[in-house]
């Protein structure tokens, strides 16, 4: 049996790093997906899933990534469960073990700067694909 995802999206918020009572580092984040095909008005549905990465990767995606951030996640599909109020709710989430920014810092200054280009408009050269 195998368990692999690889995902390519956008932050949709600016990572938070914290520490667990064991002082290790864990970071969540929601990943902003686009499906492949668009709507019939023409737009382009996201899912957006839920990213946890731990440990020294964590403290790297806290300290570089930001909103609006373009990345790609290799990891697993984890689904867990809890109870609250008699009612049992499951989540199902991605256990990061590595990411890569998929943007240069030129592409990152101008959306951090809001220079009006919109982020679908941010194109990577052939050169910084990291495939």
């Amino acid at each position: 049996m195998y368990n692999k995802v690889i995902l390519i999206g956008r932050l949709t918020a600016t990572p938070e790093m914290v520490k667990t009572p064991n002082d290790k580092s864990v970071t969540r984040v929601t990943l902003a997906v686009n499906r492949r095909f668009k709507r019939q008005d023409g737009e382009r549905e996201a899912d957006f899933i839920n990213i946890v990465v731990w440990g020294r990767l964590a403290e790297t995606l806290a300290s570089y990534g930001s909103k609006g951030s373009l990345i790609t996640v290799d990891g697993e599909l984890r689904t867990r469960k809890y109870e609250k109020d008699g009612k049992k709710h499951y989540i199902t989430e991605v256990l990061a073990s590595s990411f890569q920014l998929l943007e240069s810092r030129a592409q990152r200054a101008m959306r951090e700067n809001n220079t009006g280009a919109d982020l679908a408009d941010l194109v990577l050269e052939e050169e910084e694909l990291p495939f």
